[in-house]
């Protein structure tokens, strides 16, 4: 599982933008709590209607503009920030996330596998993200990176891939009906591709498209939502206020200050409102007005765990070490199952650079990445936790993890050649090594020569 997720986080560095300053990252990846935990208790209820531990599923933010969401590497849904932005209501989300489910539920790109060969599309992973591109808009590069010169078994291909598309839709309405969610939210989201096509003029020959025509499928969607005897817009009760909290977090870190005073004026005083507007004042290192309205939200939600990782953060990122650390502690307690905030608390104890705050800080990081090995973050700071520990071995063992999430497979080598000069005080260091070294030496050689992987 760790190698699929290594490949993976390379293959997104090379199609996405930069990394959004709201949390550490690797590849194009954004990581935040917050927002990680309201995409999963959406997926939660599709997956399990899918017969899929949702545990089992791994869900990753891309920081990219474009609506947009793909399935990749068997377990493991892309959604794209402009799909976030562009969800003003938590069903719209739930209605591609349940389409995604739908793929994975169907085994479609295992079979996407079985109809591709390498010499027309790289691999399957970079069949999906041709897809990925030419869906959420950029034509030219997805089919740049689909077609090539054998269009005519594209065309056949594109076929089985509509065939898909239009069973992943049916699969998700499904899902929905099972729960007794509306799926009027799925409808809306796919009005809104057809406006985004309309916009750009999308290439009208059915045959070269990889989805059904949007029209198509929101027939489909209208007809299944009128004989159905959910109300309009029915979600969970929890949800509506979580998914505004969720754009308004990603307007206060990505958006310029107008934009967000714009977007949630002061006349505006929900907490999604205030919550924006803090962080557009951390975010313009105005550190008290940013403390002043965290700590309202905190005041009024004193068990919310991701206020005080918001409080962790500004603090740290101002230097106030002592309080960030605290502030997370808090929300650690609030949540003790989070990777993410379990990192971050770590982090805080490590940069006070106090000897004795080492072994829980190590205790922490090591909690973490059992929780979740693919947050580059995670192995970054055991790598300074180890090395101030003199543990040299285990910290160019961290580097080395690092490197490999990043698909740096040079780095990779380089950090483990130094870490076996410590593997004679370590007796577990050299089966780790060996393990790293043979994935990073099979994944440079296919890199070089030119194998999508």
């Amino acid at each position: 599982m760790k190698k699929a997720i290594r490949r993976l986080i390379a293959l997104v560095a090379a199609f996405t933008l930069a990394v959004a300053p709201m949390t550490a990252s690797a590849g194009g990846l954004i990581r935040d709590a917050e927002i990680e935990h309201a995409l999963r208790a959406y997926a939660t209820p599709m997956l399990v209607s899918a017969g899929i531990p949702p545990e089992d599923v791994r869900i990753l933010i891309i920081n990219d503009p474009v609506i947009n969401a793909f399935v990749a590497g068997g377990l493991n849904i892309f959604i794209h920030t402009g799909l976030i932005r562009a969800a003003t209501k938590p069903g719209m989300l739930m209605g591609v996330i349940a389409h995604e489910t739908g793929h994975i539920a169907g085994a479609h790109l295992s079979q996407l596998r079985e109809k591709s060969t390498r010499s027309m599309l790289g691999s399957v992973i970079g069949t999906l993200v041709g897809v990925a591109a030419i869906a959420g808009g950029a034509g030219g590069a997805g089919a740049g990176i689909m077609l090539g010169s054998q269009n005519m078994a594209m065309r056949s291909l594109n076929t089985g891939i509509r065939i898909n598309e239009q069973s992943a839709d049916q699969a998700a309405l499904s899902y929905f009906d099972s729960n007794e969610i509306s799926a009027s939210g799925m409808l809306e989201m796919f009005e809104t591709i057809r406006r985004n096509e309309q916009g750009r003029n999308v290439q009208a020959d059915t045959f070269l498209r990889t989805h059904p025509l949007t029209t198509e499928r929101i027939t489909a969607m209208r007809n299944h939502i009128e004989s159905s005897p959910i109300p309009k817009d029915q979600v969970p009760p929890k949800f509506p206020e979580m998914h505004a909290r969720m754009q308004a977090k990603l307007a206060g870190f990505t958006d310029s200050y107008t934009q967000v005073m714009t977007a949630y004026p002061t006349s505006n005083t929900s907490t999604a409102a205030r919550y924006a507007r803090a962080i557009a004042e951390f975010k313009r290192n105005r550190l008290e007005p940013a403390l002043t309205g965290i700590n309202q939200l905190i005041a009024e939600n004193p068990k919310d765990p991701f206020f005080y990782d918001t409080k962790g953060q500004m603090l740290f990122e101002n230097g106030k070490l002592e309080e960030a650390t605290a502030a997370y502690a808090q929300a650690n307690s609030l949540m003790p199952g989070s990777a993410l905030i379990l990192t971050d608390y770590a982090k805080c104890l490590t940069a006070q650079q106090k000897p004795d705050l080492l072994p829980k800080a190590i205790a922490l990081l090591e909690r973490s990445k059992e929780i979740d090995d693919s947050y580059s973050a995670t192995w970054r700071e055991l790598a300074i936790a180890y090395g101030r520990q003199g543990k040299m071995g285990s910290s160019y063992l961290a580097l080395a993890e690092e490197a490999a999430l990043g698909g740096n497979y040079k780095g990779v080598l380089q950090h483990t050649a130094r870490a076996r000069g410590y593997a004679d005080t370590d007796p577990g260091l050299e089966l780790k090594l060996d393990d790293l070294e043979r994935d990073a030496k099979t994944q440079w050689k296919q890199k070089n020569q030119g194998d999508l992987f």
